[in-house]
């Protein structure tokens, strides 16, 4: 087009249905990479035109939260764990405890469907994972219906990388994959990963095994307990090391069928092992032990644990737009696990009064199976309406044979009252209705899920304990939304989720490896129900990207973990439904491209806790935070940095606190020969060698004081090479198991074996 001005010729293009905002935020680049519009013919120039964007980091909906791991510059060096600490709502403490929205009863998914192992053991499977191997994290506080009702605090997805993207049509034969080997004064790890395309099939596979050598934890335990008899102190030290190998695979196949339907198939095992030696010295003064005494004893822990899962999802679209669909699923999971725990005393134990020090052998077997069916169906209804509704089954096995052996004169022999064979028997039956509505500016989902639950517990030598029970629970959720802007929405959500008491917190065995302390769980354990409103905000531009959320959470009958001292002087921690909380959270996301070069991120959340126990006489309260603090800069020779601190404040539960903690850590990152070669350095905390955290509790008749310290340097280097025939990820397996699971606790700690 020419426009002819004062005599002057100029030139005038106009590109039509083309929107700048909506371009930049879907264009696929990296944060510190700028955006260079192209003409449509190779002959138009505008190389003079360029804008600086990002792709977003963070997505928040009225449903949830996701992390774009892989559009963050510390995936090529940090673990999972790491990352982790940088997700909004998510909070990892020193001791790396995971907890979503500062509950731990959360469950988790991989690939959008459960996995037993990963939930059991996540602490230890997230840092020994590396980032790079997972495509984003889902944080999802308010699932709606179609997601299990178990979990107060939402579903924690990891989403692998070969779940990014569908098959492509243009692609007949296309592969691509990397290896990748990491070595650090933490240990070493080893990683592979390939996904592909051959005509209607998508194939992925990944492995990965690592070597963990966390160095030497001290620990040291004070308790002051008051009884009939007096005041006395007890005081606990001991130094030992963490060495956790794990190995991780995961294979899946896609195949399309035809236009209308696709059948996907998943497998995947994992497993890992722990070998701890201590001499914990235990020192007794006043009441009971009168003037005082002290004495070091050997243990020797010994757990492994392994999952293996397979699933197969069928697809049929029921029309041309592929907007309705039914599927249907099929999950079995299998979760064996061992603990063997060897306590030997010295023989200078004469002085010792008021405790009875024999060796011993403790040998425990766990055993889950699970089968899950699932139909699900989706409607189009037509002017933005959908109505999606689904049946569940599910079949639970869980057995534990737990025996305890007094060693005399080198056997061992079985100590009848202090083992138990248990077995936890569960059928679940659950269906669902949600509808949704988009209309211009608003949105809306309402949904109403039942659960019906068939639970039967058995003992093998003790049928008189034998009981069974069923119970139904009725869940509702909704939500509106409402775009303020194209670049903005505001979000308001209800939940009412629930937690099915575990296995570990149900089972009444009493572990007595430690002769002070007794730990044990509770069978008569109910359900507990949580209720949780959040609002959210999200706002996104080219160069700023903002989200904040405000919740509340009420708990009526939550299941607490108590401890107290009984009639024998002994340190008793077990569970039960006396706990009532209130919390309120405000989480925070920025994430600023202020220049070409340099991008800055915070992450953080502000919250108030209130926890009851009335029955107990236990009141706590209190104010926490944390924040993370990042920077990614493009330096010169093309290098890659990020620099990042962490920091918490105090966190409060029912019984005490844990002290804060901080953490700095820096990477470095480079890439050769056309991005096929990535080498990455990183260090982290290098002007502290160790991390100091102190946990205190108190009840009526004790207080518990430990003392924990952590070696906390890492030096880590990474190399990996990138091959194949494209730079697209295939994989179009993403099963549509949304499954809860049979137990939401996590593993015992060596501290808490102690009774600490």
């Amino acid at each position: 087009m020419k426009n002819y001005i004062k005599g002057k010729q100029a030139l005038a293009i106009t590109l039509l249905s083309f929107s700048p905002i909506a371009a930049l935020a879907q264009a696929p680049v990296n944060t510190a990479d700028s955006l260079k519009l192209q003409g449509i013919h190779d002959s138009l120039d505008l190389q003079g035109v360029e804008v600086v964007a990002q792709k977003p980091v963070v997505r928040m909906t009225t449903d949830k939260m996701t992390y774009n791991v892989q559009q963050d510059e510390d995936a090529k060096t940090m673990t999972l764990l790491d990352m982790l600490r940088k997700v909004p709502m998510v909070n990892v403490d020193g001791q790396d405890n995971v907890t979503v929205k500062g509950s731990a009863s959360f469950k988790v998914y991989v690939d959008g469907k459960p996995n037993q192992m990963f939930q059991n053991n996540f602490s230890q499977v997230a840092k020994s994972m590396p980032a790079s191997m997972v495509k984003s994290i889902d944080v999802i506080t308010s699932p709606g219906a179609k997601y299990d009702a178990e979990g107060t605090s939402g579903v924690l997805d990891i989403k692998l990388v070969h779940q990014s993207g569908q098959p492509n049509s243009d692609c007949n034969n296309c592969y691509n994959g990397n290896v990748e080997l990491s070595l650090s004064n933490k240990g070493e790890r080893a990683n592979a990963y390939i996904g592909g395309q051959h005509g209607k099939l998508t194939y992925s596979a990944m492995g990965m095994f690592a070597w963990q050598d966390f160095g030497n934890l001290k620990v040291t335990n004070t308790r002051l307990q008051q009884t009939s008899l007096g005041e006395s102190l007890q005081t606990t030290d001991v130094e030992f090391k963490q060495k956790h190998p794990f190995s991780f695979g995961n294979f899946t196949l896609g195949y399309a069928l035809d236009s209308l339907s696709t059948i996907n198939v998943s497998a995947g095992v994992n497993g890992g092992y722990t070998n701890q030696n201590m001499q914990p010295r235990n020192s007794f003064s006043g009441g009971p032990y009168g003037s005082g005494f002290s004495y070091i004893y050997n243990s020797n822990q010994r757990n492994r644990f392994m999952g293996a899962n397979a699933s197969a999802d069928y697809q049929r679209w029921l029309n041309a737009d592929h907007t309705s669909s039914l599927t249907l699923s099929y999950l079995f999971d299998y979760n064996p696990a061992r603990n063997r725990t060897w306590t030997i005393y010295n023989n200078n134990v004469s002085g010792v009064t008021g405790l009875t020090l024999t060796d011993l052998f403790s040998d425990s077997r766990t055993w889950g199976t699970s089968h899950t069916g699932q139909a699900d169906l989706t409607l189009d209804l037509g002017k933005g309406q959908t109505l999606e509704t689904g049946t569940k089954f599910i079949s639970r096995r869980n057995k534990s044979d737990s025996r305890l052996y007094d060693i005399v004169g080198g056997n061992d022999v079985l100590n009848d009252a202090g083992s138990m064979l248990y077995r936890n028997l569960q059928s679940i039956v659950a269906g669902y209705a949600q509808y949704k509505l988009t209309k211009e500016k608003y949105n809306a989902r309402l949904g109403l899920r039942y659960e019906h639950t068939f639970e039967s517990v058995k003992y093998a030598e003790h049928s008189d304990r034998n009981f069974h029970k069923d119970y139904g629970n009725l869940v509702p959720s909704g939500s509106i939304g409402y775009n303020i802007t194209p670049m903005s929405n505001l979000g308001l959500t209800y939940t009412m989720r629930i937690s099915r008491p575990g296995i570990s917190q149900l089972n009444p065995y009493t572990d007595r490896t430690d002769p002070t302390a007794l730990t044990y769980g509770n069978p008569s354990l109910a359900v507990v129900k949580s209720h949780n409103v959040t609002l959210a905000y999200n706002f996104f531009m080219p160069k700023v990207m903002f989200n904040v959320s405000l919740s509340h959470d009420y708990i009526g009958n939550e299941i607490e973990n108590y401890q107290f001292v009984d009639a024998d002087n002994k340190y008793n921690s077990t569970y039960a439904n006396n706990g009532k909380s209130r919390n309120t959270y405000v989480d925070a996301f920025v994430r600023w491209a202020a220049c070409k070069n340099s991008t800055l991120m915070l992450s953080g959340n502000v919250s108030y806790g209130d926890w009851k126990a009335k029955e107990l006489g236990y009141h706590n309260w209190g104010w926490s935070g944390n924040a993370y603090v990042g920077l990614e800069q493009q330096l010169p020779w093309k290098i890659k940095s990020s620099f990042g601190l962490f920091a918490q404040t105090r966190q409060y539960n029912l019984m005490g606190y844990n002290s804060g903690m901080q953490f700095f850590n820096a990477s470095l990152t480079r890439s050769f020969f056309k991005d096929r070669l990535e080498l990455s350095a990183r260090y982290a905390n290098p002007l502290r060698s160790h991390l100091i955290i102190n946990q205190h509790s108190a009840g009526a008749d004790f207080s518990n004081h430990t003392h924990v310290s952590i070696p906390l340097q890492v030096l880590a280097l990474s190399v990996k090479w990138n091959f194949g025939n494209t730079k697209k990820q295939f994989g179009q397996y993403s099963s549509k198991i949304n499954n809860d699971f049979n137990d939401s606790q996590k593993k015992d700690s060596p501290t808490s074996k102690m009774g600490m």
